[in-house]
């Protein structure tokens, strides 16, 4: 009896051992490979997470071999074209191809100066300065085109260019005040044309 229930008993433990066995032969056929693909066909994502850092975009080449040789030179040329250099990067070769994906990390480029502050804007050119010729003069008229008229004629007259003419009432409303300012050409000087309307 002994004989027989020791045989027994091996028997049972013997099938548990199998079944046990046969389940983990199977677990691991089922799990690691489809693993192995999630890996391949789906990578995780590549971040350049310091905010110090820059992504460049991610390449994919095709080299005689699959070789990450060509990622390191990419991601070193590209860091260098931004004007820093490369801090880390991830090469991926697709399932069943000889292609090499390339992710970049660059350090971040130092910002640009600040831009130069505004320059005081430039005098008008419509103001009489030293070397230019002032003229004035009263014009029986109504209409303030006969000053500009009669500035464009002086400052002709001097070889020059009006970059002043100013026109006010004089002492009626039929007389007008006629201000100019001759640029280039020969000098004048200052001077006081006389009155035209007491000359009429």
């Amino acid at each position: 009896m002994a004989s027989f229930a020791s045989i027994l008993v091996y028997n049972v433990v013997f099938l548990l051992v199998s079944v046990v066995l046969v389940f983990a032969a199977n677990d691991y056929e089922s799990v690691v490979p489809s693993l192995e693909m999630g890996a391949l066909r789906d990578p995780p994502p590549f971040e350049c997470v310091p905010a110090k850092m820059v992504k460049m975009k991610t390449l994919e080449f095709d080299p005689a071999k699959g070789t990450c040789f060509v990622c390191s030179k990419y991601c070193e040329g590209g860091c260098d074209g931004m004007g820093t250099y490369i801090l880390r990067f991830r090469c991926l070769t697709p399932p069943k191809t000889t292609n090499v994906i390339c992710d970049c990390c660059c350090k971040q480029p130092p910002s640009p100066p600040p831009p130069p502050p505004c320059s005081p804007p430039p005098p008008p050119s419509d103001q009489c300065s030293t070397g230019d010729t002032y003229t004035e003069t009263t014009i029986p008229t109504s209409n303030c085109a006969d000053c500009t008229n009669w500035c464009k004629e002086d400052c002709s007259e001097l070889g020059g260019s009006v970059i002043e003419d100013k026109c006010a009432i004089g002492e009626s409303t039929f007389v007008r005040r006629c201000k100019c300012c001759c640029r280039g050409g020969k000098s004048a000087g200052p001077k006081k044309l006389l009155d035209l309307a007491n000359t009429m």
